[in-house]
């Protein structure tokens, strides 16, 4: 096949950018008052990871995020408040619509974004032998962390909202300059994640056919 390429850059963080300090008296949805927002929606500068973060305990009470991906499918995950700390969902959204809780908390809490996420991910056709997949990260610009990912569940089937498992590839892990590697068996998808920094990295899959 012909090679796929992904480009991949995150803005900084911004730990409110969604939702700045506030508190519920009640079950109900957070308001969407941070930089990113316009007429009541977050846009985000690509799919990420979002994070709350309070200095109080507010893991009594479950956050529900709603909003899309990059590929424009209604997404959304519930997790527990942060514990004096950080707390920040699994999937990676480009748009937040709506943050609800399901019960009051009496310590302020903020909602942007870490430095992690996860890009679209790429599809590998398993009908083709072999199924050899060569990988390369290269076009690095600025510092940045990547590691390229797989996981063996049926994403295109599966509602979108489900929380996947992604492996690590054996050495393609925490890659910050040019490298290589390939995939002998055929996984579902692969990924390039980000682990940190605001520079640039590109993930190149080739897999092994027929071009198109």
């Amino acid at each position: 096949m012909r090679p796929v390429i992904q480009s991949r850059q995150l803005d900084a963080a911004d730990p409110n950018g969604i939702a700045l300090d506030q508190q519920l008296g009640a079950a109900g949805d957070l308001t969407l008052n941070g930089a990113f927002v316009t007429a009541g929606v977050a846009q985000l500068d690509v799919q990420r990871q979002v994070e709350f973060e309070s200095a109080g305990n507010i893991s009594g009470t479950n956050f529900t995020v709603t909003g899309t991906d990059e590929q424009g499918r209604i997404i959304s995950e519930t997790i527990a408040g942060p514990n004096a700390g950080t707390a920040a969902t699994s999937l990676d959204f480009i748009t937040v619509t709506q943050i609800a809780a399901d019960a009051a908390f009496a310590s302020d809490v903020e909602v942007g974004t870490n430095a992690l996420g996860g890009s679209i991910p790429i599809p590998i056709d398993q009908g083709v032998t072999p199924t050899n997949i060569g990988l390369g990260v290269t076009g690095f610009v600025v510092a940045v962390d990547v590691t390229v990912q797989h996981t063996f569940d049926d994403i295109w089937s599966d509602n979108p909202s489900s929380l996947h498992t992604w492996f690590d590839h054996p050495t393609l892990v925490n890659v910050v300059a040019n490298g290589d590697g390939n995939l002998a068996f055929p996984p579902r998808a692969v990924r390039l994640f980000t682990n940190s920094g605001i520079g640039t990295a590109e993930l190149t899959l080739v897999q092994a056919g027929i071009g198109a």
